[in-house]
């Protein structure tokens, strides 16, 4: 049974939570667990801790050494074994936790040392007594690092654990080194060499978390994968998992990729037996994905919206039936938080419906019975609809229409008329839109046939149907040339009438050809000129043969577009027709 423990020291047990027996975590035989305001008692210790596992991040009561009650959080979990353990020694240390001695003696003591678990100890006691400063003083720093370095590679045991416990060693000297960490990591690259074995091999979160800071500062092909496959197995080490999603995420360069690559932990997930217990994992990975998406900076990449949708509905797709509804309702405003942070780096994702896909994946997977509940209470939908509703002013005002953005708009609330309501309202003060395109965004496309379509998105008007026509004639010329020039004179000896009907036709296309190019002439219409260029894929601007598809990046062009020039501004109205250039 693994038990909370608070950055304090404390844990919550059934007993006291420290050796000296001043610190309990129940008042006259009751145990108060949960958020400040919203706390719930309990008599029996085992409901008590069953409720702490549920919370994203366990809360509880203790009295502290002076007798005052206050809330702590977990900052990790420890097994019960170890923690009755390191009660006893605590118990037998009490006076004296360690005859850590001068800082000549302790250095000593360290290079003497044949197992890296006793210099962990002697550096984590060191920092109990807050005397780690003076121990690494100066040069004494990376000395002290070299020789965790030379331990790990010479000393006792398993070479490949050595290297991930000196890790975590290297990791906790860095976060008290104070801007030293270059002298810290210097041999980084040596205990890095290859992939380490997995983390849970370590003794509790504290050790985990420094480890996944000394991954953060390597660099290696198997790094992200790694980082992925270990946030998504370990069980409850919170800090270290928003580190190991932090490092996937730097290493990955964008969001879209980050995104992707984390598609490949749902293995790890398989085992989990139960669905509270599947849940509350992919709570605890939500979370510190959608932390580490919050705090990025750098570039969203391609199709991210996408991305999140596939990822969203593979990692939910077993259906959420018997689960816990605020669990659910945690994992789908966390999943969504990561989509607004892709619109507060980009704005002009918010333009466009594949941002939003992860709505219509949470909708299928999402039991219809959970569905409105969490949607009720989710914190972050009211946001994503504000997004929405302005990017509908935003085309509105550039009169466009965009009828996959106001099916997504649609989806998002619990009606059409709820949804219809919602953007009327959200127009209201804007008088100056054009009358038609308000309206037609107002009823999110369901408007009469009195009003114009004049949607410029896929250009579903009349000068898109010209382009289209310009498209096609300009294809057929070679075919048309070349019978009016090859076929019509055989024909004239075989088949005389036949030869005249031909013949006819060919000249017909001709008229309807030159019309063709005078009315784009007249509208403003020209060819894209890059037909068989390799371009960088743009679902926006590109229609892939065979439909969209994730991951390409590069694709060629086979049919060209048709653009217009409104007074300077370029717009596509004919897509050009593309393939992934790699097949």
């Amino acid at each position: 049974m693994k038990l909370p423990k608070a950055k304090d020291g404390s844990m919550f047990t059934p007993e006291c939570c420290n050796a000296n027996g001043t610190e309990c975590c129940n008042a006259n035989g009751i145990y108060r667990v949960g958020e400040k305001g919203n706390e719930k008692q309990f008599t029996d210790f085992d409901q008590a801790l069953a409720y702490l596992s549920a919370m994203p991040v366990a809360k509880w009561r203790r009295v502290n050494t002076e007798g005052n009650w206050g809330i702590v959080s977990a900052i990790t979990w420890v097994d019960q074994e170890k923690t009755k353990n390191k009660v006893e020694k605590d118990v037998t240390t009490q006076n004296d936790l360690f005859d850590i001695g001068s800082v000549k003696e302790q250095i000593e003591w360290i290079e003497k040392a044949t197992d890296l678990r006793d210099v962990n100890d002697l550096l984590t006691r060191v920092m109990a007594q807050q005397k780690i400063q003076l121990l690494i003083k100066d040069d004494n720093l990376s000395y002290i690092a070299d020789m965790v370095a030379d331990l790990a590679l010479i000393g006792e045991g398993k070479e490949d654990e050595n290297r991930l416990i000196a890790s975590a060693i290297l990791g906790r000297l860095s976060a008290v080194a104070r801007g030293r960490g270059d002298e810290v990591f210097s041999r980084v690259n040596e205990l890095l060499s290859k992939e380490p074995p997995g983390i849970e091999v370590l003794v509790d979160g504290d050790e985990k978390y420094y480890a996944a800071l000394t991954f953060s500062q390597y660099n290696s092909k198997w790094l992200g994968r790694y980082c992925i496959q270990q946030a998504y197995t370990t069980d409850n080490a919170e800090k270290a998992r928003k580190v190991l999603f932090a490092t996937a995420l730097e290493k990955s360069k964008t969001i879209s990729d980050f995104v992707q690559l984390s598609s490949e932990g749902f293995d790890y997930l398989k085992d989990i037996k139960g669905v509270d217990a599947r849940h509350k994992r992919i709570r605890r990975i939500t979370s510190a994905m959608s932390e580490a998406i919050r705090e990025w900076q750098g570039e969203v990449g391609a199709h991210a919206g996408i991305a999140l949708g596939d990822w969203f509905y593979n990692l939910m797709r077993s259906g959420t039936k018997d689960a816990d509804l605020s669990v659910v309702t945690n994992i789908f405003d966390d999943a969504i938080g990561m989509v607004l942070r892709v619109i507060e780096l980009r704005f002009s994702n918010a333009l466009v419906a594949p941002t939003y896909k992860l709505l219509d994946k949470a909708r299928t997977v999402i039991d219809k019975q959970h569905w409105s509940e969490v949607t009720r209470h989710s914190n972050n939908l009211e946001r994503i609809r504000l997004c929405m509703k302005e990017a509908a002013l935003v085309l509105a005002s550039q009169d466009k229409m965009d009828s996959d953005l106001a099916s997504v708009i649609a989806s998002a609330f619990y009606s059409k008329a709820q949804a219809t309501s919602a953007v009327s309202a959200h127009l209201a003060d804007s008088h100056e839109l054009n009358p038609d395109v308000k309206e037609w965004w107002e009823n999110l496309g369901n408007v009469k046939k009195r009003v114009r379509n004049v949607e410029h998105k896929i250009g579903n008007g009349e000068d898109q149907q010209i382009g289209s026509l310009l498209i096609n004639v300009e294809t057929s010329k070679t075919v048309m040339e070349k019978l009016e020039r090859a076929v019509v004179p055989m024909l004239e000896i075989q088949d005389p009438v036949l030869a005249a009907t031909v013949k006819k036709a060919a000249q017909n296309y001709a008229e309807v050809a030159q019309s063709a190019r005078q009315l784009a002439r007249m509208r403003k219409l020209n060819h894209m000129g890059i037909k068989g260029e390799v371009l960088e894929y743009n679902p926006l601007q590109h229609e892939m043969l065979g439909g969209h598809q994730l991951g390409v990046r590069k694709v060629r062009v086979e049919r060209d577009g048709i653009q217009k020039d409104f007074n300077g501004k370029i717009k596509i109205l004919v897509k050009p027709r593309v393939t992934p250039a790699d097949k």
